[in-house]
């Protein structure tokens, strides 16, 4: 629990040894002495009733309750400099954000946006947790995730991004040598590449469903990225989301079928933070740049 300015420069103690991995140097960038240190960790493991570091002669290493605590700390650092700027008036934003979303998300838009966003913001430093697990970002100090749902869970604030539209698509070899699809029951002679999840997506003005009209699929992934390179080679109807094959349509590597009968969304793409946390600066302008930069891609 922190109770004063005293404890605040214990953090960044903290965070200091975790960094420099010695107590030493730590002492050396606050210009205290190694002994001032090694008092301060000792409180911060007595308040938290645990070991943070293993010494030994070279050096001094995280314990693995270190290294869980430093997210939380640095995020607590982060606010208080928030807190400093505020008050100075200061436009320019800086301190770390941590942002998480699926691998194919981040290959696709989440990395360029970031990017983009850093290119204004040069101190501003970004930790993108890329993992197919849902991950709670309370527990693991994630400021931002991207997610795909029908809505935003309970203890999340969300913000819409963009419908997540879901397209059956060929390659123009696929299409040339095997039999043409003209409806969703054409399907049932067809290799189909799709995601699991994907399986009781309609077909709109219908009520048949992926599951419906598959009697083929001899290749079964959970990774998308191995199903849309499946789908590039012709092994098959890809069955994803727009934005993750978007690029490969635009360039005429994969062609879109069934227009006259379209897969209806699977949900909505959301930006969400923690409910219960007052967002930073840092999390506002980014929330607020993926959003626009969505509009531009993909709400025209």
């Amino acid at each position: 629990m922190i109770e004063s300015i005293r404890d605040i420069e214990d953090l960044k103690t903290f965070v200091l040894v975790v960094q420099e991995r010695s107590f030493t140097q730590a002492a050396a960038k606050m210009g205290i002495t190694k002994a001032a240190v090694a008092k301060r960790i000792l409180g911060l493991e007595k308040i938290w009733k645990t070991q943070l570091f293993y010494r030994n002669t070279r050096k001094v290493v995280p314990t693995r309750d270190a290294e869980m605590i430093l997210q939380k700390v640095a995020s607590v650092l982060d606010s208080v400099k928030d807190l400093e700027n505020s008050f100075a008036n200061k436009d320019v934003l800086e301190g770390t954000l941590r942002v998480t979303c699926v691998s194919s998300m981040s290959s696709n838009f989440v990395s360029d946006m970031i990017e983009r966003f850093q290119e204004q913001n040069p101190k501003i430093k970004i930790q993108l947790i890329v993992t197919d697990s849902l991950l709670d970002l309370m527990e693991e100090s994630i400021d931002i995730g991207i997610r795909v749902g029908m809505e935003v869970p309970i203890n999340l604030e969300g913000t819409y991004l963009f419908q997540n539209r879901i397209v059956a698509v060929v390659s123009p070899e696929y299409g040339k040598t095997n039999p043409k699809v003209q409806s969703p029951k054409d399907l049932e002679t067809h290799n189909l590449l799709y995601l699991d999840f994907h399986k009781e997506v309609r077909f709109s003005e219908t009520e048949i469903r992926l599951s419906d009209v598959t009697r083929n699929r001899n290749f079964l992934s959970n990774d998308a990225a191995s199903l849309v390179q499946m789908g590039l080679k012709g092994k098959g109807v890809l069955i994803r989301s727009f934005w993750d094959i978007e690029d490969h349509i635009q360039s005429g590597r994969l062609i879109p079928i069934l227009k006259e009968f379209p897969l209806e969304n699977f949900g909505s793409v959301w930006l969400v933070h923690p409910m219960n946390r007052t967002p930073s600066r840092r999390v506002m302008a980014l929330r607020n740049f993926i959003e626009s930069e969505c509009n531009l891609r993909f709400n025209q």
